[in-house]
């Protein structure tokens, strides 16, 4: 059995989630499928030992019985960084506590998922880089490439640093106007290096979206109205900086939008609630008036207060939106289907027998 090893060039290009779809399609087929990632990059306190975050929810989601030490042997916390280059001995041994447990995961299992770090360099320097864990666990990359413009340089690249390591590749969140580009010139390319393309998805709207609660907590934001609704997945977002008139017309172009205008604004945030919008953020920190809230109330709309003006407030959320998570229910099975429909599951079953 060779492991697969989902790999990236840069953080949040779909490694979780791709680990997560993938193993419950295979486990769907009949497979025993066991999952690692070698060397964390998101440390958790997990009953007293420190794992990676991805790794201790993604064991809960496809239910695997292996000990989460196991699952995520290695984690790279500041202390780590620190010691590493205090001291060259200090990772010395990292390989092989990586092998010793994957040598435990592997046990009357019929594939292994193996995940990487933020990128393929990542612990490069403490000897763990995506290359030498694929070297020591004699394991197929497939390296998970964001769509830019950029890209065949970037995949050359890498195939150049991982040779024969690497298995091939999966092209994602490929915006839909590139689908011809894509097909006519770019997969042709690949072909005639011999690089193997296991599949293409494109952006989904779904996928793209994040919850409102995940989007309070990361913007340090109250929610003050409809608690029930923060579960609702918002596509897009619009700033509301205009007069009254203007706003309804503005609002009423996009649909399933979060707005942000100032907490000052009754005017803009009365106007957005008559339109088709999920959730108010009201920059500031001021209280609303009662008539919004209200009316916020009625519709089943949250709003959430943020302590920063606008501009700092929309800031976080392009870093939010940059690197969307996989936690809901409603994306996993989204990522399911887009998997089965676009990746090659049995080319990438074949490639690590």
């Amino acid at each position: 059995m060779v492991p697969l090893y989902f790999v990236s060039n840069e953080a949040y290009s779909g490694k979780s989630s791709i680990c997560i779809a993938l193993g419950k399609i295979l486990i769907k087929r009949g497979l025993r499928v066991g999952y690692m990632k070698p060397a964390g990059t998101l440390p958790a306190r997990i009953k007293g030992i420190t794992v990676d975050e991805d790794a201790q929810y993604i064991k809960e989601v496809l239910e695997i019985k292996d000990e989460l030490g196991d699952i995520s042997p290695i984690v790279l916390t500041r202390n780590y960084y620190r010691e590493g280059l205090r001291d060259e001995d200090f990772s010395k041994n990292f390989l092989n506590i990586i092998e010793k447990s994957y040598q435990k995961i592997r046990q009357s299992k019929d594939i292994v998922l193996l995940e990487g770090a933020k990128n393929i360099e990542n612990g490069l320097f403490l000897g763990i880089s995506s290359k030498e864990i694929c070297a020591r666990l004699k394991a197929k990359a497939i390296l998970i490439m964001k769509y830019s413009s950029e890209i065949v340089d970037t995949v050359l690249l890498a195939k150049e640093y991982m040779g024969e390591c690497l298995g091939g590749i999966i092209i994602n969140w490929i915006p839909q106007n590139q689908t011809e580009y894509i097909n006519d010139l770019i997969l042709p390319y690949f072909a005639k290096k011999e690089i193997t393309v296991f599949g293409c998805i494109y952006l989904d709207k779904t996928l793209s979206s994040v919850t409102i609660k995940e989007i309070a907590d990361l913007i340090e934001g109250k929610i003050i109205s409809a608690k029930n609704k923060v579960d609702e997945l918002i596509t897009s977002f619009m700033i509301g900086a205009m007069s009254e008139e203007q706003a309804l017309s503005y609002f009423r172009k996009q649909a399933d939008k979060a707005v942000i205008t100032g907490g000052d604004r009754a005017d803009v945030q009365l106007a957005a609630l008559e339109t088709d919008t999920k959730c108010l953020i009201l920059t500031g920190n001021f209280q609303p008036p009662t008539v919004v809230t209200s009316r916020a109330e009625e519709l089943g709309v949250p709003i959430v207060l943020v302590p920063f003006d606008t501009l700092t407030t929309m800031e976080k959320i392009n870093e939010i939106m940059g690197r969307v998570r996989f936690h809901e229910f409603t994306k996993i099975d989204k990522i399911i289907e887009v998997v089965s429909s676009h990746i090659n599951i049995d080319l990438l079953i074949n490639l690590s027998k």
